[in-house]
């Protein structure tokens, strides 16, 4: 977990620091795919102000906090932080109870293709050479939970079972770097 810390308006102490990163050591305990954390810690006349910013396996968690004090201001944005982790862990354990009950698997096969682009000129019966074939499963999820699997994963094309329509849907990163969803329509 890489943090840096800002201030604005008040002097960063090494018992300060030593402390802001202590204190989010608790939140790697709770939830082990933080990344990047990044505090500003700021002072206008009597508020003293934490604000924390986290990016935690493709989400981005922000919490701030405004009291009179700065510690009792970290205390309280971490546990603001806290929350909003348990609430993500409990999210996924839901999505990944339905899923197992459900449990309606879709094998997909993914193959390369040969297109033999050196010829100038195809023949009608000609059938391209496979150069490797792959066989994914399609597993139960929501287009929620595909996404962010798309975003925790290395890939760039993700197939799923919707949960609600039970229909194969994929989700992919387009060179843009926008994502796209592909879902079949009733006819």
């Amino acid at each position: 977990m890489q943090v840096s810390i800002t201030g604005r308006h008040v002097e960063l102490t090494n018992p300060l620091k030593a402390y802001v990163s202590d204190k989010l050591q608790h939140l790697k305990h709770s939830f082990d795919h933080v990344v990047d954390v990044h505090v500003v810690l700021s002072v206008e006349k009597f508020r003293q102000r934490c604000e924390v910013s986290m990016q935690a396996s493709g989400v981005n968690i922000h919490g701030s906090h405004e009291t009179e004090d700065m510690y009792a201001s970290i205390d309280g944005v971490v546990d603001k932080l806290n929350r909003q982790l348990k609430r993500y862990r409990a999210k996924l354990r839901r999505h990944r109870n339905v899923a197992q009950q459900q449990s309606k698997e879709i094998k997909v096969s993914h193959k390369v293709l040969d297109l033999a682009n050196d010829r100038e000129e195809l023949s009608e019966d000609y059938q391209p050479e496979t150069l490797r074939h792959e066989q994914i499963d399609a597993k139960p999820m929501s287009v929620d939970e595909a996404v962010m699997q798309l975003e925790l994963g290395s890939r760039d094309l993700l197939f799923f079972t919707n949960d609600q329509s039970e229909q194969l849907n994929a989700v992919y990163r387009r060179p843009d770097g926008a994502l796209s969803w592909i879902e079949p329509e009733t006819a």
